[in-house]
């Protein structure tokens, strides 16, 4: 049993790093947001100015939270689910509704992965028109995000299998 926990455990350790520094990544995106917004407010009240770049930047970095903030979730498991249903069927069931739940994750994480890669290809050589960033940075947190998920739900799919298994076998 032990052979079959050595590759959840080794992924399990590569998503606490990858939680890690999607938290330190959400921690500096948020304060370099509010600063930028702050500034952008100011200048636009006070100085009757307003700055081009600071509402695309803002954007850009405001998915950059969303989707860090998507996979963080995911990782902690605080990820909306409805149990209502699963939490009324016995502790093999729910085991297993939940590999199947995991499963699904990964199944329409793949399929955002797809269509982030191909809206990557079709933006390849646009530039956001105040910062002159290619364009394509703003569907990048899609995929990082994707493959992070895939990470993460690979790992507790496999953690679940190796529970339903050591169940079996204390069955038997």
């Amino acid at each position: 049993m032990s052979k079959l926990m050595i590759i959840p455990k080794s992924l399990g350790k590569v998503n606490q790093f990858i939680a890690l520094i999607m938290k330190a990544a959400l921690a500096v995106n948020l304060t370099v947001m509010v600063g930028i917004v702050f500034y952008a407010v100011i200048s636009r009240n006070m100085l009757h100015a307003s700055i081009a770049w600071a509402e695309e930047l803002s954007r850009i970095l405001f998915l950059w939270l969303v989707f860090s903030g998507a996979v963080l979730g995911l990782h902690y498991r605080e990820h909306l689910g409805l149990t209502i249903l699963v939490d009324r069927f016995n502790p093999r069931w729910k085991l297993i509704f939940e590999m199947v739940a995991w499963v699904l994750i990964i199944v329409v994480t793949r399929a955002m992965i797809n269509g982030g890669h191909r809206i990557v290809e079709v933006v390849h050589s646009a530039r956001t028109p105040a910062l002159g960033l290619p364009t394509s940075i703003k569907y990048w947190p899609v995929l990082v995000a994707g493959y992070a998920m895939i990470l993460i739900s690979i790992e507790n799919l496999l953690f679940r299998t190796a529970d339903l298994v050591k169940g079996l076998r204390h069955k038997s």
